[in-house]
């Protein structure tokens, strides 16, 4: 049984992802389409609420939204409804499937990458047009014309197109339900998407004065790259960049200049920030610093005036999630652009996320496969893994390692972010040639190649099941011509045309994901459910795959953090059962990057300052 809806509201505005509902049409399996006014369809949506039905739509979390916050009553039923998996979201449910498919990059039919709309979807499943969908007069922009006109008072067409976005969704659902089948992991990608919502529609605010020191700091610098650029040939006078100078210049830099696909002399950033030249080099950074100024300034200045209401997308091809409008989980590295985020006022920052996260996943997986992991054994011995790894690469115990690092030991450090770099790197499937870039642009090691291959080998020796790890790996894409079906350990969500690294790597950041997507539904309940819980109260305002950042009131800040951390825990423990699991929260009043955990002499954890 099945209750299929769609809300027609006021425009979406900045600040406003909720916004006021003008009306609902609904459908289910013993009615024909029908359209009801806000009032009727609050009671219809309630009525659907209490009983044992699938709630069904496309982007479904953004209806539920709208009537949540119509009548916050009903959050407990719609959560209720969520717990039980019995929402059906049309949107999720494909995007799900063209993964498991393998076609999430190419759809093999059109030819095309997949687009995720109704309109999309009834093309694809029915070959059928939606109309009125797009253009400047479609009805789906102007239904607050119609708030407070009686319903047999509107044109006949403003009614049919609410109708059909029921009808045809109850259509795709069926397709989907009857066709296709249900999708392993299905239930808890909804959840998350539900959380992800409420966390963009709260959204996160900017301090005035940050952005405006940022602000002046870009054009500075533009402007002092801009007149060297001239002075070196590379812009022309009216400003355009003079390519053939660019490359001819990349070519005098580089023994073997970089070429594209295409071979050509490659003008890429890194080509141009590896160059060594002054102006190649300042070109780069001025990019950098343009596309900031250009894209990044406007959003950070908007959320001074009203909230930034950045959107998730709950799922790509890894399990992982993305963010756009802004990235808000991969911020840009210059400094000064993460701190222009701040908590309203009167409240703080409390962010905590988990050590080695993909690490401790990637133990888990090792020991689902093999039985046995060395990995395993030093987490569960309470071992710092970096320490472990710079163990091993310096021809030392453990112990000696972690003696070195207290006392401060140069070797000792080096070695440890060497292991860093390996721990992180390798487990991907990298080879020599690709972790030597990986570890001089993530880590700032520069590595000639024979000492690459030295350290994979020293890496494996000291966690031998990796081997297996990556033999099995390429078995199964010999046998499947070149890439395989993989199956997610525990949730048994299905990643199709799946090749060497993105099996590699798809074992241990899906696990990751499937368990801080599950903590982070557990926490937005609290914090928006459970008046017993210190997070009552607080607001999730971003999610950075394994980090999780919420403000509210300084005066319950500790309770909240210590409440994290446990909520993050136990949820991540159901995911990687035989891997201790570890999240450490701190507090600030601007998001930095480099926060950490700090206590008083009494044991207290204390807000985080820059020193």
């Amino acid at each position: 049984m099945y209750f299929v809806f769609d809300v027609e509201t006021w425009l979406i505005a900045p600040g406003r992802l909720a916004p006021r509902l003008v009306c609902m049409s609904h459908v289910s399996e013993h009615t024909e389409p029908y359209l009801s006014s806000r009032e009727e369809g609050l009671r219809d949506i309630e009525l659907a609420l209490r009983d044992e039905v699938f709630i069904v739509g496309h982007n479904v979390t953004y209806d539920l939204g709208v009537i949540a916050q119509e009548r916050w009553d009903l959050a407990p039923l719609i959560w209720e409804k969520f717990d039980a998996g019995l929402v059906w979201d049309t949107m999720i449910f494909e995007q799900l499937h063209k993964i498991a498919r393998g076609w999430s990059k190419i759809d093999p039919i059109t030819g095309r990458m997949p687009k995720y709309s109704l309109a999309s979807l009834c093309k694809s499943y029915f070959d059928h047009d939606l109309e009125g969908k797009s253009g400047g007069d479609s009805w789906r922009f102007r239904y607050h014309d119609l708030d407070g006109v009686p319903l047999d008072e509107w044109p006949d067409d403003a009614k049919q197109y609410a109708l059909e976005d029921s009808a045809w969704t109850e259509k795709v659902f069926l397709f989907q339900y009857e066709t296709i089948g249900m999708l392993p992991n299905f239930a808890g990608q909804v959840k998350a998407a539900w959380a992800l919502h409420l966390m963009s529609a709260w959204g996160i605010r900017t301090e005035p004065e940050a952005v405006a020191k940022l602000r002046g700091e870009l054009i500075a610098t533009v402007n002092s790259a801009t007149a060297s650029l001239h002075q070196w040939g590379i812009l022309r006078a009216n400003g355009t960049k003079d390519m053939t100078r660019i490359r001819e210049l990349v070519a005098q830099s580089y023994a073997s200049p970089p070429l594209t696909a295409k071979g050509s002399i490659s003008t890429s950033s890194e080509v141009l920030e590896k160059s060594g030249h002054p102006g190649l080099m300042a070109l780069a950074a001025i990019s950098s610093e343009q596309k900031l100024l250009n894209t990044y300034i406007p959003i950070l200045e908007a959320g001074t005036k009203h909230p930034i209401n950045p959107r998730f997308n709950p799922l790509v091809d890894s399990g992982r999630t993305s963010c756009r409008n802004p990235n808000l989980q991969n911020q840009p590295r210059r400094g000064g652009v993460r701190e222009c985020f701040i908590p309203r006022e009167g409240n703080v920052f409390v962010a905590a996320d988990y050590h080695v996260a993909e690490l401790c996943s990637l133990a888990q997986v090792l020991l689902d496969l093999y039985g046995t992991s060395a990995m395993a054994e030093a987490l569960q011995a309470g071992r710092e893994l970096h320490l472990e790894t710079a163990a091993g690469i310096l021809g030392i115990s453990y112990e000696e390692a972690v003696e070195g690092h207290k006392a401060g030991d140069k070797k000792v450090k080096e070695a440890r972010q060497l292991a860093k770099a390996a721990n992180f790197g390798f487990p991907g499937g990298l080879g020599a040639g690709s972790f030597r870039d990986y570890a001089a642009t993530g880590y700032g090691v520069n590595l000639e190649p024979g000492e690459a291959e030295e350290l994979r080998a020293t890496w494996l020796q000291r966690y031998p099941e990796m081997g297996r790890y990556f033999e099995d790996m390429g078995f199964r894409v010999n046998q499947g011509g070149g890439s395989f079906e993989l199956e997610q350990i525990r949730s048994g969500r299905i990643r199709g045309g799946v090749g060497f690294c993105d099996g590699c790597n798809s074992y241990f950041q899906g696990l990751t994901a499937d368990g801080a997507k599950a903590a982070l539904y557990e926490v937005v309940r609290e914090c928006y459910l459970v008046k017993s819980s210190p997070l009552f109260g607080f607001r999730p305002v971003a999610f950075i795959h394994d980090e999780i950042l919420l403000e509210g009131p300084k005066d319950g800040a500790r309770a909240a953090a210590k409440r994290l951390e446990e909520v993050m825990i136990s949820e991540m423990q159901k995911w990687t059962p035989d891997i201790p699991t570890k999240a450490d929260a701190h507090l600030m009043e601007k998001w930095y990057k480099d926060a950490e955990p700090v206590y008083d002499d009494k044991g207290q954890l204390l807000i985080w300052e820059p020193s």
